[in-house]
């Protein structure tokens, strides 16, 4: 009976325990982890987070765990790989009123990724150039006459392909009797546009291609003459290479910013010599084998 009694008690204890809340102490739960630990009810993999904030905010490791001078880095490294943002889908500015873009630290960049192969091309000169004017050199010293932060200024520009632009280098005969040859043209952009401008890309252009057949086209009329293809350049850059490139994106740059005269016809050689000004000042910087910077580098 006695037996019974204390039977009865210990129920009554029990359910008492589980009925009403009791306050966790830190020494209390320490000694039921090592309890539990002695007696392999628990594993070290199961048991707590040995991850703390202390006081200051900052990660340190849980006194007492073994291998303290380790955990606090493997702490750091569990956070941040636990609260590392998402990855951002690509962004396509033409569609933004539809969908709209999700917040990102390169709206052009994303764009550029969802225009494929092309895209990747433009984007891969971008970082070149927001390489150079975002260092100290001559080139970026040239642009600063006229905008004090010129790499802030190209970022914001956007770009886009003109697949039904000119590809054949036009052949056309003068009162004069000389052949006069007239390349594709290879980019445009809105002179003294400013911020946020759109350069357009000739996808037929010396952007893209080494070479574009030609064109012979009769004085006084009559069927054109279609010859070989002929060699196509920017400046003394072969066309589609990553010179040309490049030296497409900062020339155009300069009629953003009205660094350079217009020169929408190029009839009378004055976007030959702009291209001539924009090599005299970067051509140290076009021809640098330096790579895009890290954070430049495409994702």
């Amino acid at each position: 009976m006695d037996a019974a009694r204390r039977s009865v008690q210990a129920v009554m204890v029990l359910f008492a325990a589980i009925s009403f809340p009791w306050p966790v102490f830190s020494q209390s739960a320490q000694l039921f982890r090592s309890e539990a630990l002695s007696r392999g009810l628990v594993t070290p993999a199961l048991s707590a987070n040995p991850c703390l904030v202390d006081r200051h905010g900052s990660l340190a490791a849980r006194p007492g765990d073994p291998d303290r001078n380790d955990s606090a880095s493997s702490c750091s490294q569990a956070f941040s790989e636990t609260s590392a943002p998402l990855p951002v889908a690509p962004c396509n500015l033409s569609t933004q009123a539809v969908t709209p873009c999700a917040t990102s630290a390169d709206l052009v960049r994303d764009d550029l990724h969802t225009m494929g192969k092309p895209g990747r091309v433009i984007l891969r000169a971008r970082d070149k150039v927001l390489t150079i004017l975002e260092s100290e050199n001559a080139c970026t010293g040239w642009y600063r006459t006229k905008d004090s932060d010129p790499a802030a200024v190209f970022r914001t520009l956007t770009f886009s392909v003109d697949r039904s632009g000119d590809g054949f280098v036009r052949e056309s005969p003068s009162a004069e009797g000389f052949a006069m040859m007239r390349n594709p043209y290879v980019a445009s952009v809105m002179q003294d546009g400013g911020r946020s401008s759109t350069v357009i890309i000739n996808a037929n252009g010396a952007f893209f291609f080494p070479a574009a057949n030609v064109v012979e086209e009769r004085y006084l009329g009559g069927p054109a003459n279609f010859r070989r293809p002929q060699v196509i350049q920017v400046g003394p850059y072969v066309g589609g290479s990553f010179r040309a490139q490049v030296l497409v994106l900062l020339h155009e740059f300069g009629h953003v910013i009205d660094l350079l005269p217009e020169d929408r016809d190029d009839r009378d050689g004055k976007s030959r010599q702009n291209t001539l000004d924009v090599l005299r000042a970067c051509r140290a910087e076009v021809e640098s084998k330096d790579a895009p910077s890290p954070a430049l580098a495409p994702r």
